[in-house]
Formats: C-alpha cells, sequence, structure tokens
C-alpha cells in the first residue's frame, strides 16, 4: 500500500468496517453517516484499484485483496498510534540536562547531540559547560553534571557507561614558523631533554605522553604544564614549545595555521572520544532520551 494516499480516517474507518462487516453498525461506532462511510470506502476501493468487499443486500464480505489491505492497514494505524505517542510524550518531556566537554568537543559533538534533542524536546533546559576533558568523568561521578564527553580511560571506573563516538590520533605539534623550537623539532633525532614541552596538568593525554617518554628512555623536557588541549595549541602557536594532542582538537582548532605536525607516533594509542554518564542515571527520562541519540 505504498501509493495509498488516502488519510487517516478512512483508513480507520475501512479497518472498523472490515472488522464489523457491518455498515450501520461502523457508522454508529465511528460516528459517521452511512453515505459518507462508503464515499470513504470507494475512494479506498479506486485509489487501491480493487475491490476490498463483497456486498449483496444481506451481508458484507472481505475479498481477499480487502483481506491483505486489512492487515497492512492495521500495522500502519499502530505505527501512526506509536508515532503520536512518542510525540506526546517529547512534547511533555521537561526539566533540566548538564552537559559538559571540552571547547573543541563542544563546537563539534555537543553541537550535533544538541541540534538533533532541541526541536523534539523544546521544553528540556540544557546548560552547557565547557573545561579541560580530563575532568569530565570525575564531573560525571560526582554529580556535577549529568552527561560528558571524555577519553574512554584505559581502567573503567565502577558504576559509569560509556558509549564511544569517534577515534582520534594524539599527533605531536610544533609551530609552523621559524623559531627555535621549529629548528629543534626538526633534527633527525630529537634531544627531548632539550626541546621544550607544554603537557597537560591531567589527564590521558598527559598519562600516555610520559608512558612513551618511559618506554624510549628519554628524560622530556617540560616548559609548562597547562589544563586543556587548546591551552596546549594556543602555547605551542606562541612559539613556546611542542605538544601531544588529539588530531580532532587541531582540525578544529582556530590557531592551526600556526602549528603543524611533525610526527604521528603509532605506539601511541588513539583516543577513544566517548559520552558517558552515570548508568544508574540513565533510568532518568530526559537523560535517556539525550543518550538515545548516540545509538
Amino acid at each position: 500500500m505504498s501509493t495509498l494516499t488516502m488519510d487517516i480516517r478512512t483508513l480507520e474507518l475501512f479497518v472498523s468496517l472490515a472488522e464489523t462487516l457491518h455498515f450501520s453498525r461502523t457508522s454508529e461506532a465511528m460516528h459517521v453517516s452511512p453515505s459518507a462511510l462508503s464515499r470513504h470506502i470507494q475512494r479506498l476501493e479506486s485509489s487501491l484499484g480493487t475491490r476490498l468487499f463483497a456486498r449483496d443486500n444481506r451481508s458484507v464480505q472481505l475479498t481477499q485483496q480487502g483481506l491483505q489491505a486489512y492487515q497492512r492497514c492495521q500495522a500502519i494505524l499502530a505505527q501512526w498510534q506509536q508515532l503520536q505517542q512518542q510525540f506526546a510524550a517529547e512534547q511533555a518531556l521537561t526539566g533540566q540536562l548538564r552537559l559538559y566537554c571540552s571547547v573543541t568537543a563542544a563546537h563539534t559533538l555537543m553541537r550535533q547531540f544538541i541540534e538533533r534533542f532541541r526541536p523534539n524536546y523544546p521544553k528540556v533546559a540544557l546548560t552547557v559547560e565547557t573545561g579541560d576533558a580530563a575532568l569530565a568523568i570525575e564531573r560525571v561521578v560526582t554529580q556535577q553534571t549529568d552527561i560528558a564527553i571524555a577519553a574512554l580511560p584505559d581502567r573503567l571506573p565502577d558504576g559509569v557507561s560509556f558509549t564511544e563516538l569517534m577515534t582520534s590520533p594524539l599527533l605531536f605539534i610544533r609551530p609552523s614558523f621559524d623559531c627555535d623550537v621549529r629548528e629543534q623539532s626538526m633534527a633527525t633525532h630529537v634531544d627531548w631533554s632539550t626541546l621544550p614541552i607544554i603537557v597537560a596538568q591531567m589527564g590521558l593525554s598527559r598519562e600516555r605522553l610520559f608512558d612513551w617518554f618511559a618506554q624510549h628512555h628519554e628524560q622530556p623536557n617540560v616548559y609548562a604544564q597547562v589544563a586543556g588541549h587548546e591551552a596546549i595549541v594556543a602555547m605551542v602557536g606562541l612559539g613556546l614549545g611542542v605538544g601531544l594532542i588529539p588530531q580532532v582538537v587541531l582540525e578544529q582548532s582556530s590557531l592551526r595555521e600556526q602549528i603543524e605536525v611533525f610526527a604521528t607516533p603509532a605506539d601511541i594509542p588513539p583516543y577513544r572520544v566517548s559520552m558517558c554518564c552515570l548508568q544508574r542515571r540513565l533510568q532518568d527520562p530526559v537523560l535517556a532520551a539525550f543518550w538515545q541519540l548516540t545509538n
């Protein structure tokens, strides 16, 4: 019935008549005159190009085509009712949802989810706080926020649900303009004991960076420790050192013309960017509605 263009009311009348096989009873039950009911059925039969009922003065019976149409219309009406209930629930959903992510994630991933969420749940108030991604999981665990975007940790904390959104390799970046830092980083063998490096104060990228130095028996020359990958980009863009950041941060940075990639170490695992929340909070209808956007 993909070519069916009749309205829902016509389908409801047809299904009712198919179940009662009695025009008068259907007219009374559906609050429509017998003549109007007949017109609806005739238009439906004309649209489908086949007879749906075999009628005489004493009885009304479904034809074989009528039985097929009845089964299909039942399914269509059930889906329509389901859709109405879904939209009614969406419009009725109210409350507040607190979101947390880095500046980069706010401009990319979180923005996409919010743009999809808002039209369906206009009565839910959204608040977005940006900050160091390294703090995201802690803020979820301590219930300072409801949902956060964070890197999937090597050891998953108890009671926290994660759903992976994307993977982003970790890159070494340097200034793209002539300066001492760039010249040092262009050496055949980089001397990490003299090359200044900007590192994150905390978080997965810091852990993986120092693990990498340990594996390669290098002693890094830490010039500064900053909060967040965006701060690393800013410091590198000023020519103060090199740094390790996820590729997605570089792609979204307004300073990307001032920096360049000089190494993509294959032995540093990539960032697995994920959305996280407390598992027990998924019973909250507002939180669950937002979480479903990731599926």
